[in-house]
């Protein structure tokens, strides 16, 4: 394979718009960006100049959307705090067989290693649990809330588009009135 000078990125770029698909590490950078990743952090992750991310993205009608990097980030935290949970249930496992063998332990020698193991796993397990902060917790409910919030408004938006009344008129109400009344006789025996 034939050295590459820093300069071919960008030819990979200019031969690449409008002529065919992204090829090599340009096709690198178009899959980063698709994946969130802000620019110097693909600038430093792939090697190619900040500039030159920049051009890819634009040639490839691409930007930077922050909302979307902080999504994309989000995630991939979300996933780190799953492996991170999943390690210390792997822990815990392993303390649970360090107990089996400090009861099965036959000498002070075995016994004083199945402590020290168990010391150390349950240690480590304390690291590795997650904690759920308040704000966690806050932010949950607030994504709760903002999700209903957004489902309530569409079944509000389609109600009144299928029945063509104020989703909060009289009219309404009697739809909905009459539509109860039908599920409750249909469900009866």
């Amino acid at each position: 394979m034939p050295k590459r000078e820093p300069g071919d990125v960008g030819n990979e770029v200019e031969a690449s718009a409008g002529a065919g698909p992204v090829q090599g590490r340009a096709w690198e950078v178009v899959r980063l960006i698709g994946q969130g990743f802000g620019r110097n952090e693909i600038a430093r992750m792939t090697g190619v100049a900040p500039a030159t991310v920049s051009r890819i993205a634009q040639r490839n009608g691409l930007s930077f959307d922050r909302t979307q990097t902080e999504k994309a980030l989000k995630a991939r935290i979300t996933d780190l705090n799953l492996r991170q949970a999943g390690l210390a249930e792997s822990l815990a496992d392993r303390v649970a067989i360090a107990i089996a063998y400090l009861d099965a332990s036959a000498s002070y020698r075995d016994y004083a290693f199945a402590s020290k193991a168990i010391s150390d796993l349950t240690q480590s397990y304390m690291r590795m649990k997650p904690q759920i902060t308040e704000d966690d917790t806050v932010e949950d409910a607030k994504n709760f809330l903002t999700d209903l919030r957004d489902t309530i408004t569409q079944v509000v938006d389609g109600f009144e588009a299928q029945h063509g009344v104020a989703f909060d008129s009289e009219e309404a109400r009697q739809i909905i009135k009459q539509q109860t009344q039908e599920e409750n006789s249909d469900e009866q025996p």
